[in-house]
């Protein structure tokens, strides 16, 4: 079974041209070792549980999270189904985050561990921003361990909900659905591709423009979700290695 690489892997936004990269590190996991197959197959797990833990006055939109589970819940083999679990804590106190300080973040604060035949994912929404932000470009979510997603909401909020701008909810899922991609092993990144499509340049993303895993899909919201075309979506190639790999 191919094990995911954690890099972590990160969109950046409207005046970002690039997928943020750090250098690769060992799969984190906070309990059981997980991989992209137990995601997509029933063969260990036969229901998702995902935590979803916001920063007070962060809380992410209702319609992201269920555009989520839509999402997720035709993509993987899940039986018993897929379930979020959502609560709010205290602020950190921090204006910048990193993926060994959200790691032990999440070792503080996440309660869901795999158990029987529940597999669990933490999403974790912040008040700060990603600590490789700089004036030209802004991160606004990372994968950055085998079962584990952080947002960074204060910056999605700058960057959504006005004039010109994409519907929070729209960025928020695309954020979300992207980076739970790279959960799934996408694009050649635990999950083996059926035909060639990585970005070489760019890591373990798409080389189809169009594709929900192309490494500027958060940066085309602004433009495809103004004007009505909205969330993209995985193309036929990235399907194939879902489905391929154990997904639906």
């Amino acid at each position: 079974m191919s094990r995911l690489k954690i890099l972590p892997v990160a969109l950046l936004l409207f005046i970002a041209f690039s997928c943020d990269q750090e250098e690769e590190q060992s799969p984190y996991v906070i309990n059981n070792s997980v991989f992209p197959g137990d995601f997509l197959s029933d063969k260990k797990y036969t229901s998702l549980v995902l935590e979803v833990v916001f920063v007070n006055g962060y809380e992410p939109t209702q319609s992201a999270l269920n555009n989520l589970v839509t999402f997720l819940g035709a993509r993987l083999n899940k039986p018993v189904g897929i379930t979020t679990v959502l609560r709010g804590i205290p602020s950190p106190g921090k204006a910048t985050f990193d993926a060994s300080y959200l790691r032990d973040l999440e070792k503080i604060h996440r309660q869901r561990v795999n158990s029987d035949k529940v597999l669990t994912a933490w999403l974790f929404f912040v008040d700060g921003e990603y600590s490789t932000n700089t004036s030209s470009s802004k991160v606004l979510g990372v994968a950055y361990g085998a079962s584990s997603i952080a947002v960074f909401e204060n910056t999605v909020n700058q960057m959504s909900g006005g004039l010109n701008q994409p519907r929070t909810a729209a960025l928020e899922t695309t954020i979300l659905e992207h980076e739970f991609g790279h959960i799934l092993g996408l694009v050649n990144n635990g999950t083996s591709m059926v035909a060639p499509h990585q970005d070489t340049d760019h890591s373990a993303h798409c080389t189809n423009i169009d594709c929900l895993m192309y490494y500027k899909a958060e940066t085309r919201i602004i433009g495809s979700d103004v004007t009505g075309k909205g969330v993209p979506v995985l193309d036929e190639n990235c399907l194939a290695d879902l489905k391929a790999a154990g997904g639906k």
